[in-house]
């Protein structure tokens, strides 16, 4: 075989749109082996852009060994805007709980505080976003139209995107071939260059025109242009109105449409913490999570092909029924059980240094980092700085109280069954999708628990009354949720503006 221009190999009887559609067709490993055969091979994969960002990432060594942190609830009519829920014996975090998480992707919080500002709790280090100016008229009015893009795997420096309004579609019936491709802009802040700029994405392979005009088309009050979005890989998810998922491919400049799957959504199954949710894992990709009734739920994953085209498979359909039951009667004496981890103000740690044991810079320049941020007295942000001591950590424990791999495991009665259809109390809540595992984070029958979708195995992890602390007026709820998995590096400022 030659290996040099692909002449000999057969390959110079095909047409190049030919072999992309062979190429696209192919499964990630092999389409990644097949560019090692020859160089048309390899030029034909990078022009057409097919490798990036589909081929799977190694997971980077600043993520612990026991990766999820904890969940961080946001809160609607309480004394607090957030609240910290975690295993037992986690340390108290530098956070302040009188704002609102608007975003969390691998270890960074999005948050507003007289301004935009990134935060990592992991490492204490926060930097505030210079404003725009003069300022948008046109951006997205929702909070949720901003969205963090961080991955360590590739970069150690972030972007802040935020969408700009839609340009509304063309009034009157024109056909669809005749309409112009519509542009999505967004103003762009990287953490490398320190400025904003400009964007433009558009249409991909896969951005029917009558999905944007969906998205585009204006809403009541309940129903914002973006409901919430998720960064993985190299893309931007955004979970739209009309139930509408775009993906902004940020290496490209280009977005995909693609419609959500199951029954349409009511604006008003947003409110609280909702119904659907489009809900990314660093391992397993983007999936959708819908419940269809009080104890049911679907889980879709999403497919992202090769060639352009996106299609959701559903994965799972799970009824809940018995595992309510089991919660009504589960004896919680015994277990370890996880609680509210309160702040101090001052630059701590999510979790025990020796949580994370790896042969950088990063992990031998723990110690000093932590000397400078003590002697730090104020930082950019307007948050204070305080000084952290070992007496800041909890009494009833250490982290390593809490396993995993085997604390609370509840086994099911096959027999919980036969007790009868749900009740008007029995409920089912989504709060995320487990960092690290094949398990969604629910709140079954006030329980927070873990929900192994493989196994259909339930774990215990506290009771949800907790989160219902400071309450300062009747009308009140949870209004979203984020799990948490700190990252032990970032290009964040040690406290300086």
């Amino acid at each position: 075989m030659n290996t040099g221009d692909g002449i000999g190999n057969g390959i110079s009887f095909f047409p190049s749109d030919v072999l992309v559609d062979i190429f696209g067709r192919l499964p990630r490993r092999a389409l990644a082996r097949s560019q090692c055969v020859c160089r048309t091979w390899r030029d034909l994969v990078s022009a057409h852009n097919l490798n990036p960002p589909l081929l799977p990432l190694p997971l980077p060594p600043y993520f612990p060994r026991r990766p999820l942190g904890g969940i961080f609830f946001c809160k609607l009519g309480y004394e607090s805007s957030t609240c910290f829920f975690a295993p037992p014996g986690s340390r108290r975090l530098f956070f302040p709980y009188e704002e609102e998480v608007d975003q969390l992707c691998n270890g960074l919080i999005l948050l507003h505080r007289d301004g935009t500002c990134v935060l990592n709790p992991a490492t204490g280090r926060c930097s505030r976003l210079p404003s725009l100016t003069p300022p948008p008229p046109r951006v997205v009015a929702a909070a949720v139209s901003e969205s963090l893009a961080f991955d360590p795997a590739v970069s150690l420096h972030f972007d802040v995107f935020v969408l700009e309004e839609l340009a509304r579609p063309n009034q009157g019936e024109v056909p669809q071939q005749l309409k112009k491709p519509q542009v999505v802009r967004s103003f762009v802040y990287s953490s490398s260059t320190e400025q904003w700029e400009n964007r433009e994405f558009v249409p991909g392979r896969c951005a029917p025109g009558h999905l944007y005009d969906v998205v585009a088309t204006p809403g009541n009050t309940y129903s914002p242009t973006v409901w919430s979005s998720v960064y993985w890989r190299g893309s931007i998810y955004m979970h739209c109105r009309n139930d509408t998922l775009m993906v902004l491919r940020t290496s490209c400049g280009t977005y995909d449409m693609v419609q959500l799957p199951g029954k349409p959504g009511n604006p008003s199954d947003m409110i609280s913490l909702p119904w659907k949710s489009v809900l990314a894992s660093y391992e397993r990709g983007i999936h959708y999570v819908e419940r269809i009734d009080k104890l049911q739920i679907r889980v879709w994953t999403l497919t992202e092909s090769t060639y352009g085209q996106l299609w959701w498979t559903l994965a799972y359909d799970i009824s809940l029924n018995r595992h309510c039951h089991m919660i009504k009667t589960l004896p919680v004496q015994g277990m370890v059980r996880w609680g509210i981890v309160g702040n101090r103000g001052g630059p701590t740690k999510l979790t025990n240094d020796d949580d994370y044991s790896d042969d950088t810079d990063v992990d031998n320049n723990d110690d000093e980092e932590e000397e400078e941020e003590e002697e730090e007295d104020g930082d950019g942000c307007g948050y204070s700085w305080n000084s952290y001591s070992d007496e800041d950590e909890d009494d009833d424990g250490d982290a390593d109280s809490w396993d995993e791999d085997k604390d609370n495991f509840i086994d099911i009665d096959e027999g919980a069954e036969l007790l009868g259809p749900p009740s008007w109390r029995d409920y089912c809540e989504i709060v995320g999708f487990h960092p690290h595992k094949n398990a969604l984070i629910l709140i079954i029958h006030s329980a927070v628990v873990v929900y192994h979708l493989d196994t259909s195995r339930m774990q215990y992890l506290g009771d949800e009354k907790q989160l219902d602390g400071g309450p300062i007026q009747h009308a009140r709820s949870i209004t979203g949720s984020f799990t948490y998995r700190p990252c032990y590096a970032d290009v964040l400022q040690d406290g300086q503006s």
